[in-house]
């Protein structure tokens, strides 16, 4: 479920995916001694891994033989765990890295742009991505006109008539969908959503099946799950959040089908989340990005409901009795989640469950990979990827142990863990004026430049040009664009750095509001502010400009959880409507 408006600010993704594939795993061997391994399966007290060429060469009490020159790590007192697997997220920007940062190795994202969704994909297949999570993806939902997955304000295609089943999945799998995701969510009294009925559930898996993909169901009552289950579900995202019995367990059960429980952002949507429970903790906090930390501490705005968080529990423990596969997956980056830390809490959600600590270890691991036929990961073995991770202790005595990480290894290379400087020592932002466009004809020169979603697959266009500012006399910046379908968030404007380098975070005390003259059309145009604790999500507010010029000042305030104090870029520009418009700017500035 992407969040209000989601707009992600991916400049930054492609540098940094541009640098992961010149990055390959260096020649040479690791040999890791002495350590407690759980292997995906079962414990081994003692053992010795080797790592060769990106892959698991060996595992044994003593080995043989070792590679001239191998990296020796001593694991005395430590465990060696499969690289994680969350099996339920939603990857924009930087997600894949932020979750490699907490030993989550493989993301299963379950709903997202397609062409970042298609980047990500070129690059594995290019060869190991040592720096982020390998992401696969089921691209865009499937859903109908109003129903859940559509009141974001993302333009998705939606499926409304029956005959265009086939087609619809043939689509989705043409854009690179590695499993179809299925909407089956009839809201509740707070928020209601149209949604399919149980003949074209049925036809939607078929479809899915057809085209060799697994059909994955969001569900969120007993009666959808039941009814997925009978469409042929090769799995439920979310357990069901009333009172299932034990006639829906069995059919479940019977039909093979596997449950991603996210119990993490239930414990959010049921008002009971605690961000000190991550943020706070020592091994977790100076690992935690600004905005990995302002996730945690974002709200469903819900009541709390523990009675319905039991439910959800009692329903989890009772299909994990009755042998149904269970996996961990977050839902980040929902409020009250977030990517890579929060699957550590999802863990510790399933034992409160009443799931043995080796099985909870299971559902991130040789469970998920089981599950979605990622059959070279989930297991340390002799020919399996080598994405490891390493924690102080023994998580099958404490499950909070699997976040105290020594060391991870992604396709064999020692990933180093990045900390994250929350500091508020800032450079100030000097001077104040952002835009004063007088400089005759290059745009180049006022520091302005253009924004469009085209990098990332869409089709919006945008120029920008100095013309006559208020009154005939000066310049203005004219932008004039077009909004068009192609990317999921459609936006075309103009853009300025705060600091001297791209996206570098700046501190805006003494600023309080963002001003500028405008007119335009009469449309609600938008300003976006990009800020380090935002990661990459801008705020977004809207202002109405006429044909007439007039002075709009926006309160830094109103931009939602923007954080003056590392504020790294401004956007004005277009609508959210698809479709041309233009807007003229002048006399940019931060007033207090």
């Amino acid at each position: 479920m992407p969040t209000h408006k989601l707009l992600r600010c991916t400049i930054r993704l492609v540098a940094m995916t541009a640098l992961a594939a010149a990055i390959h795993p260096a020649e040479g061997a690791t040999v890791i001694r002495n350590a407690r391994v759980f292997d995906g399966d079962a414990v081994i007290d003692s053992a010795t891994v080797l790592i060769r060429d990106g892959r698991v060469s060996a595992i044994a009490e003593v080995l043989k033989s070792v590679p001239e020159g191998a990296l020796e790590v001593d694991a005395t007192g430590m465990t060696l765990l499969p690289g994680l697997i969350d099996s339920h997220t939603h990857s924009w920007g930087t997600a894949p890295q932020e979750a490699l940062n907490f030993g989550v190795t493989t993301v299963l994202d379950m709903f997202t742009e397609p062409s970042l969704a298609a980047a990500w994909r070129r690059e594995q297949r290019a060869g190991p991505v040592p720096d982020r999570a390998d992401v696969f993806s089921a691209g865009t939902l499937v859903t109908v006109t109003g129903g859940h997955g559509t009141q974001f304000g993302i333009d998705i295609p939606t499926l409304d008539d029956p005959e265009e089943t086939e087609a619809f999945v043939t689509a989705r799998i043409a854009e690179g969908s590695d499993y179809i995701k299925i909407i089956h969510e009839a809201g509740s009294a707070r928020w209601r959503f149209p949604t399919f009925d149980g003949d074209q559930l049925k036809r939607i898996a078929a479809a899915a099946h057809d085209g060799g993909k697994l059909a994955l169901f969001h569900v969120g009552t007993a009666r959808g799950a039941d009814m997925a289950v009978a469409a042929g579900a090769d799995g439920l995202m979310h357990v069901y959040r009333d009172v299932g019995g034990a006639d829906l367990v069995a059919a479940i059960r019977e039909a093979g089908t596997f449950v991603v429980p996210t119990l993490a952002v239930m414990q959010s949507v049921f008002g009971l989340s605690n961000p000190d429970a991550l943020a706070a903790d020592p091994v977790v906090s100076d690992y935690l990005s600004a905005n990995g930390e302002a996730n945690l501490k974002r709200l469903f705005n819900q009541g709390a409901n523990p009675a319905a968080m039991d439910t959800a529990l009692v329903n989890v423990r009772a299909l994990f009795d009755a042998g149904v596969p269970i996996l961990a997956g977050t839902d980040a980056a929902n409020p009250g989640v977030t990517h890579g830390a929060s699957l550590h809490r999802e863990l510790e959600l399933l034992a409160s469950a009443g799931i043995p600590n080796a099985e909870v270890l299971r559902t991130a691991t040789s469970n998920a990979a089981d599950a979605f036929r990622l059959h070279d990961r989930g297991r340390i073995a002799a020919g399996k990827k080598a994405d490891l991770v390493l924690v102080r202790g023994d998580p099958l005595q404490d499950l909070a142990t699997t976040k105290d990480i020594v060391a991870i290894w992604k396709d064999g290379v020692r990933f180093e863990r990045k900390r994250h400087d929350r500091s508020t020592d800032r450079p100030p932002r000097e001077p104040r004026v952002l835009g004063v466009f007088d400089t005759g004809t290059d745009v180049a020169e006022s520091g302005w430049s253009a924004s469009t979603d085209s990098f990332a697959g869409g089709k919006s266009t945008v120029e920008l040009s100095i013309v006559a500012g208020m009154g005939g006399g000066g310049g203005a910046l004219r932008i004039q664009g077009d909004n068009a379908r192609g990317y999921a968030y459609p936006w075309s404007g103009a853009m300025v750095n705060l600091g001297s380098t791209i996206m570098e975070p700046v501190n805006l005390g003494g600023s309080g509001k963002l001003a500028f003259d405008a007119r335009g059309e009469g449309k609600r145009y938008r300003a976006m502010a990009f800020a380090e604790n935002l990661g990459q999500m801008p705020a977004i507010v809207e202002f109405k400009a006429s044909a007439q010029w007039q002075r709009v000042e926006l309160p830094l305030t109103g931009f939602p959880g923007f954080d003056p104090d590392g504020a790294m870029a401004f956007f004005i520009g277009s609508p959210s409507e698809l479709g041309p418009f233009w807007l003229e700017i002048d006399n940019v500035a931060l007033i207090e």
